[in-house]
């Protein structure tokens, strides 16, 4: 009964403070014109519509599932290794992804594709595809290192090298 409580306590607050994102910026939106906003009816100044639903909703939304993503993988990594230390830093997994953005930037000027005449991806989703690619090949070097190594310390210092090196590549 007292976890059930916590968590829709916990719940609760995670909504207001969502609204309070969409409400309060550079301009302030009084809360119940937000809450109006969001079930479809006009706002006195029509800017407010627009800068709720185009630009801080988008915004909101995004920080709310990043968060919660990342508290996810950040359990997983933990369980997975069985180590309470372990982080996408701490492993080097988030240096493979800077040295797959470093890898994109350098050898192919930011966009991934064909350059004769085929599709091509650039700008910020290419940065995005890259990052993640770093970041899961670093992640297969480590789980692999995990089938190999029988101890959660020699593992840590392995993904401790392997971050080293990436970080080291990045710089070179």
């Amino acid at each position: 009964m007292k976890s059930s409580l916590l968590f829709a306590l916990l719940g609760l607050l995670v909504a207001v403070l969502w609204t309070a994102s969409l409400a309060y910026g550079t301009v302030p939106i009084p809360p119940m014109d937000v809450v109006r906003i969001l079930l479809g009816k006009s706002s006195d100044p029509v800017a407010w519509s627009t800068i709720v639903l185009e630009s801080r909703l988008p915004q909101a939304t995004t920080a709310l599932l990043v968060g919660a993503s990342l508290a996810a993988a950040g359990l997983l990594l933990q369980t997975l290794f069985r180590n309470p230390l372990a982080g996408p830093s701490i492993l080097g997994i988030s240096d493979g992804a800077n040295l797959g953005v470093a890898i994109v930037m350098l050898f192919f000027g930011g966009t991934i594709g064909l350059t004769t005449g085929g599709a091509a991806i650039g700008g910020s989703l290419a940065l995005i595809l890259a990052a993640f690619a770093g970041a899961c090949c670093v992640l297969a070097l480590i789980i692999y290192f995990s089938t190999r190594v029988s101890g959660n310390v020699m593992l840590l210092i392995l993904g401790i090298m392997v971050g080293y090196l990436a970080s080291s590549l990045i710089s070179l």
